[in-house]
């Protein structure tokens, strides 16, 4: 009998403390477990909400800059008719109005307005009253409240001295909204925009269990006296709950599972890391050695002269000119690190205004003229016979021709050749005879710190910015930046705006 109940008894005398132990572990950990989730979940909610803020910006932006484009148009030539035409058809365009000093506010007409005409006047009384003494060329955008309805108003000085502007539609682009909130909550998170008094205006995800929000983020940077509310799906007792139960399994019966699962999300996370790492190396390298090469050459040039090894009148200007070549392409890193910078937070400005394709291309080309010779190229640049006027930031134009230049002195200085030039349909073309530009990279090749070849021995040095800064400032004006294969060998790019 007691040989017989020896074996049972020591599985039982292993297995019980096995067991006591995975659920003293279990327990011990539930606490700590509980609060890594918080302050996960909390992180999560954060990350969220600035997402959300992100795209709840876009959409008021991209109804602002609508809204700009048609009050720049009718302050060519400001009439009645123009203004009323710009409230029918545009259509984040609710009220239009016109001011004169010394008359006030001539459109929409007091006397013959329309209702929602007649509460618009209503509504921006004491606005018209101050009279737009700072109204300038560019629109300038004000929000305004009506009890708790969240307006917003912009204006600009018109050709002949009279103030000309808009109030948005914000149905419009409010619309827009539950969609944004829908694709950031992502299922984790249920969302709820809410006004200044915590009414709900918009709601996304499945109803919450508590009444309360676990989460409150402020809006006001896009939205003033707007808030988001946050509820997690998932709650942190029923995570730490999973994560105890996964834990006395894991100690009691799967162990080595545990081992071999924990070790391949090490080497998942581990590769995704590495990548992230190589490529963030890359970048930083890249851009050192940008910022190095110069630098060196400017400083070995300076030391030169400052103590007088140059003993002709030659060559101290060969040492300046080094010196001049050597700043302008410092700077124009610097500028394309800055514009990135402020590309990547929807900051950048355009200030559109008719200009002739032909005399942008021609002095940005120019301005790069001597870099493409030293580099081996001999650069051609072909007009059209007749203007090609189009609306557009011709500083910002000038940049993406540049960058372009650029980087075909980089990547195809083998083809001795660089061709710039203009169509009558208002696209402007750079083309090489280097090596070209893979099928399959040719999209690739407009995202940020891509690079064809990303080694960190690459023949070519550069931060991988430039294209991508192109095609961004052509599509904020409304333009295309595309890449393609060139008849003969070599690449070209079109930079397209139209009729």
């Amino acid at each position: 009998m007691n040989r017989r109940f020896r074996q049972p008894a020591a599985v039982a005398m292993l297995a019980v403390p096995a067991l006591v132990l995975a659920w003293a572990a279990a327990w011990s950990f539930r606490g700590e477990a509980r609060r890594m989730f918080e302050r996960a979940a909390a992180h999560e909610a954060a990350l969220v909400g600035s997402r959300v803020e992100a795209r709840l910006a876009a959409c008021v932006e991209r109804a602002k800059h609508s809204a700009e484009t048609a009050v720049a148009s009718v302050a060519a030539r400001p009439s009645a008719a123009a203004l009323a035409e710009m409230s029918r058809r545009e259509p984040y365009v609710r009220n239009a109005f016109r001011w004169v000093a010394g008359r006030g506010v001539v459109f929409p007409d007091d006397r013959g307005a329309t209702q929602e005409e007649r509460r618009f006047l209503a509504r921006y009384v004491t606005l018209f009253d101050e009279g737009f003494k700072g109204a300038g060329d560019c629109v300038e955008w004000r929000s305004w409240f009506e009890g708790d309805r969240l307006s917003f108003v912009g204006w600009r000085r018109a050709a002949d001295g009279s103030v000309v502007g808009a109030e948005l539609e914000t149905v419009a682009f409010l619309a827009e909204f539950p969609s944004a909130l829908h694709d950031a909550a992502g299922g984790a998170f249920t969302l709820e925009l809410r006004d200044g008094a915590g009414k709900a205006l918009f709601k996304t995800g499945a109803t919450p269990e508590k009444e309360a929000p676990e989460v409150v983020f402020p809006l006001s940077s896009v939205l003033p006296h707007r808030s988001l509310a946050l509820w997690r799906v998932t709650g942190p007792e029923e995570r730490a709950g999973g994560f105890m139960a996964f834990l006395v399994v894991a100690v009691g019966l799967l162990l080595l599972a545990l081992l071999a699962a924990g070790t391949a999300m090490l080497v998942v996370e581990a590769r995704r890391e590495r990548l992230d790492s190589e490529r963030k190396t890359s970048f930083v390298s890249n851009v050192s050695h940008e910022l190095k090469t110069p630098l060196t050459s400017i400083r070995l040039c300076a030391d030169m002269l400052s103590e007088g090894r140059a003993k002709d009148d030659e060559a101290r200007a060969r040492y300046l000119g080094v010196i001049s070549r050597e700043s302008s392409r410092l700077s124009r890193l610097v500028d394309n690190v800055l514009d990135f910078g402020r590309l990547e937070q929807n900051r950048r400005k355009y200030d559109f205004a008719d200009a002739d394709l032909n005399a942008v291309a021609r002095d940005a080309a120019e301005s790069q003229r001597s870099r493409v010779a030293a580099a081996g190229m001999e650069l051609s640049v072909e007009l059209c016979v007749e203007p090609v006027v189009r609306r557009v930031d011709a500083d910002a134009v000038s940049q993406i021709v540049v960058n372009l230049i650029d980087n075909a002195v980089k990547y195809a200085a083998c083809g001795g050749r660089l061709d710039v030039s203009v169509t009558a349909d208002g696209t402007i073309v750079v083309a090489d005879r280097g090596p070209g530009v893979p099928g399959r990279d040719r999209e690739r090749v407009f995202e940020r710190f891509y690079r064809c070849d990303d080694s960190l021995a690459a023949k070519s040095s550069g931060s991988g910015l430039g294209l991508s800064i192109a095609r961004r400032l052509a599509e904020g004006m409304g333009g295309r930046l595309v890449c393609a294969a060139r008849d003969g060998g070599g690449a070209e790019f079109r930079l397209s705006f139209g009729g």
